[in-house]
């Protein structure tokens, strides 16, 4: 997962948090004003009534009703007990439902929420749907000039109080969904605006590469932490681009200083060859060694080549190119390769193709690619090599049926001195740096290498070639 979706959803998880938390609070600090508000109501209730007692005649003067006047507790349940516990009155309600409410100690009221199921339709009550009602009752004691006079329990049914609980629930959850919303797109927007600086510190480092380290990652905020990303990445392509041009300089100048020598060993030895006074075990021994002396020359060349990365173009002579007399010329060479260890090599193209490229680097390319087909290939096996034009590009594929390559050593083929079963490889001859070297010419020319094998299957190896203008529209033709 990127980090910038972990960073939103970090965000968004804990602002959501805190959102639940808040919406929590907001519900029961309204709850608890809502039952508090109604618990004073009720002990209201019953100051009133413990108010009206009547010493004289030992009643509640606001019990007595008459026609005239409306009952005060009509939407109360109300019970007065006397100081045996024994029911002494009952308001309206109270006579048609009974509440089971403790007793209150001395000083300290009883509070209950008590539900209750209707068995019949009582006026002035609405149920739920299941036939539930809900009480908020309280039972305390009733005195008189500090004597107990008995109890009092007072109750309201709480719908409304409820259904204002359930519609700021209904609120609350609107109110979530909103601002959760709200809260993942400007998390998103806020996290993508923050980590824009990365993208361009990725874009920019994927620019630069062994061809171009002198380029630095620029446009980042310089104060921040990216901007000190950004420095520290600066910083390590500098140290980067101090080794590798430490290194481009060590094998010039390595080179330099192996050719010459080498050169003059190689003049020397082929010049005794000719001395009439040399036994022939020795003229085959010194022929051994300019043969040696050869291979070595051919690796300080490669090895030149490798290490002019910078201005590698202007050791290429570009010009236009016959890319099919340029496949003849190493069917022609390679031919001989091939007879040697009495392998077939076909060659497959019907139409001249012209594009512009350096044509010994060409010609480079496609014999070291035919040359290790041969030598990777058992006696008897077949080559072929088959051009053709594909779009704006000139595909040339050169096919074996040799052993193949490991599906481990495909990611590897193409970096120096890097060598597919390295016993058989000592065998061959190979150096490690032929593949390097096709790699290198087909990006000079805007190209590119693509390899398919498989044990035992034998390999593909397809090079692409952008086509001129003019060849191009021929193609397409």
């Amino acid at each position: 997962m990127k980090i910038r979706f972990r960073l939103t959803l970090w965000y968004f998880s804990i602002t959501l948090f805190i959102l639940l938390l808040f919406s929590l609070g907001i519900y029961l600090s309204m709850q608890r004003v809502l039952f508090r508000s109604l618990d004073q109501d009720l002990t209201e209730i019953a100051d009133v009534v413990e108010q009206s007692y009547n010493d004289s005649l030992a009643t509640f003067d606001i019990l007595q009703l008459d026609s005239e006047k409306t009952d005060p507790f009509l939407d109360y349940y109300l019970v007065i007990y006397n100081r045996k516990k024994e029911v002494i009155f009952r308001s309206a309600l109270a006579e048609q439902i009974s509440l089971e409410v403790p007793f209150s100690a001395p000083g300290d009221p009883e509070r209950a929420t008590l539900k209750i199921f209707l068995r019949h339709p009582i006026p002035r009550l609405h149920p739920g749907k299941k036939g539930e009602i809900a009480f908020r009752a309280i039972n305390r004691e009733l005195r008189y000039q500090g004597k107990r006079l008995g109890w009092i329990t007072v109750a309201r049914p709480i719908e409304q109080l409820e259904e204002s609980q359930h519609r700021l629930l209904q609120i609350l959850f609107v109110a979530i969904l909103i601002v959760v919303a709200l809260i993942g797109a400007s998390g998103y927007l806020l996290t993508r605006k923050a980590l824009a600086p990365v993208d361009v510190i990725a874009r920019r480092a994927n620019q630069i590469s062994h061809s171009n380290l002198n380029r630095r990652i620029e446009g980042v905020s310089p104060g921040d932490e990216l901007g000190t990303l950004a420095e520290t990445l600066n910083n390590l392509l500098e140290r980067l681009e101090r080794a590798f041009q430490s290194q481009q300089r060590f094998m010039a100048d390595a080179a330099h200083e192996l050719k010459t020598p080498l050169s003059v060993l190689r003049a020397h030895w082929e010049e005794e060859l000719n001395n009439p006074e040399l036994s022939l075990p020795m003229k085959e021994k010194l022929a051994r060694d300019v043969e040696t002396i050869s291979r070595l020359t051919h690796l300080i060349n490669n090895l030149l080549l490798l290490s002019r990365t910078e201005q590698i173009r202007e050791n290429f002579d570009f010009s236009e190119v016959r890319l099919d007399e340029v496949l003849d010329e190493v069917v022609a060479d390679a031919a001989i390769l091939a007879e040697m260890k009495e392998q077939r090599l076909v060659s497959e193209h019907q139409e001249s193709v012209t594009l512009r490229g350096d044509r010994s680097r060409l010609y480079q390319l496609f014999f070291n690619i035919v040359d290790n087909a041969i030598k990777y290939t058992q006696p008897g096996g077949e080559v072929s090599i088959r051009l053709r034009r594909i779009g704006g590009e000139a595909v040339v594929e050169i096919r074996d049926n040799g052993p193949g390559i490991p599906s481990e050593d495909l990611p590897h083929i193409f970096e120096r001195f890097y060598r597919v079963k390295k016993d058989r490889a000592r065998q061959t001859g190979g150096s490690g740096l032929g593949l390097s070297i096709c790699q290198l010419i087909a990006r000079v020319h805007n190209g590119k290498i693509e390899v398919e094998s498989q044990p035992g299957q034998g390999s593909l190896f397809r090079v692409r070639l952008p086509l001129e203008e003019g060849e191009k529209q021929a193609a397409k033709s």
